[in-house]
């Protein structure tokens, strides 16, 4: 297929190259498709705005382009390999089945600001999901620590019992860590949203007219992405951006299923779920294996490495548009399915956890009350040091 950029008569490119260079991109673009036509949905209405575009046309354009929407919402629309994305098979749908007004639809526009438009608003709404969930999760820790939150538990210090805590004390570290981030997550919110559409190829139009307040108020942004070069060489930088602010609470979860592999075994027993929630062994009968628990913390480090791909792949790029943004899409994507996905099993496993009131108090020995002894005869008129070996000679 003939590439849009191509000249008269120019060659084909050759395969491997085509294959190399395209990868994946156009698949990853199905599932950014709806993000895309909404994006291309304001720019055409902002054409015809500029009276770039004719009310016939305009009504064309936006048939056409529900039409595609209501394909791939049944997975009937498809982006061929040499069409290489989203952009330009939204473009040869439009041309092939309503004539020439396709051609305008991509009139004062690049598919650098296209790309950007649509992860844009596809990480606006993502990263709505991903704060709902994080407060549905403060939520489940404060319905846990209403319901368990004054047993006492033995804290550890070294991996070893150390002063008294209490399972209020110990969720609660999790909940407050959560709430801050929440405000990365905010914080982040606030400075993504800014529209890239009509920065074109990263020098903006000086020519048309293009109306980015119009197109800004249409697809919801707070305000224009005003300098275009800042619009190109946010690519990757915001998304890399959001993991960051994502691995926050990422870092929680994984902090949170260690703790528990470690106070499920059947030396702590401390807590435990609902056997839905563990899988067995193959060979062992007796296994219950709390592997959503593992897999939760391993999959941090995997979360991690999508963030520090596309960290590798931006830094040091010269300015402008550089083909290395195409590869900051798969991670990004991969990054926060498995963020979002992550968030709502453990939702799940805060909601059915269960204390072990028995044990846990149990395990609350005389030891861990030895500063506290001490401290108390230092209140009596002791220096703090003789407190300190008398109460380390009472429990050696």
């Amino acid at each position: 297929m003939k590439k849009i950029w191509d000249r008269k008569n120019s060659i084909n490119t050759n395969e491997t190259v085509e294959n190399y260079t395209v990868g994946i991109d156009y698949l990853l673009d199905l599932e950014l498709l709806p993000y895309d036509i909404e994006g291309t949905m304001a720019h055409t209405k902002m054409l015809h705005k500029i009276k770039i575009l004719s009310s016939k046309e305009l009504g064309i354009l936006v048939t056409g382009l529900n039409k595609i929407l209501s394909l791939c919402k049944v997975g009937k629309f498809k982006i061929d390999k040499s069409q290489e994305d989203g952009h330009t098979a939204i473009e040869a749908y439009l041309t092939e089945n309503y004539g020439d007004v396709g051609k305008k639809v991509h009139t004062g526009r690049s598919r650098n600001d296209q790309a950007l438009t649509m992860i844009r608003l596809f990480s606006k709404e993502k990263l709505s999901e991903i704060k709902k969930s994080v407060e549905d999760l403060v939520v489940e820790l404060e319905k846990q620590i209403r319901k368990s939150g004054k047993i006492k538990m033995p804290g550890y210090t070294h991996m070893q019992r150390a002063m008294p805590s209490s399972v209020g004390m110990w969720l609660g570290s999790y909940h407050d860590s959560l709430q801050d981030g929440l405000i990365l997550l905010e914080a982040t919110t606030k400075i993504i949203d800014q529209n890239p559409l009509g920065s074109a190829a990263g020098y903006g139009e000086n020519t048309l007219g293009l109306d980015r307040k119009f197109t800004t108020k249409e697809l919801g942004f707070k305000k224009v992405q005003e300098n275009p070069m800042y619009c190109g060489f946010s690519r990757g930088k915001f998304e890399n951006l959001i993991l960051q602010a994502v691995s926050s609470v990422m870092f929680d979860l994984g902090k949170l299923a260690s703790d528990l592999l470690l106070f499920t075994t059947k030396e702590f027993n401390f807590f435990t779920l609902p056997d839905s929630f563990k899988t067995g062994s193959g060979i062992m009968p007796q296994k219950k294996n709390y592997d959503v628990l593992e897999l939760t913390r391993g999959n941090i480090g995997i979360f991690n490495g999508y963030q520090h791909q596309i960290e590798n792949v931006i830094k040091n790029l010269p300015a402008g548009y550089n083909r290395d943004f195409q590869l900051t899409k798969e991670p990004y994507l991969k990054g926060v399915k498995l963020a979002l996905d992550t968030m709502g099993v453990m939702n799940l496993v805060i909601k059915n956890l269960e204390a072990k009131k028995k044990n846990l108090e149990n395990a609350c020995t005389p030891e861990l009350y030895a500063t506290d002894e001490a401290l108390q005869l230092v209140k009596g008129g002791k220096n703090f040091r003789e407190a300190y070996q008398e109460m380390k000679e009472k429990y050696s």
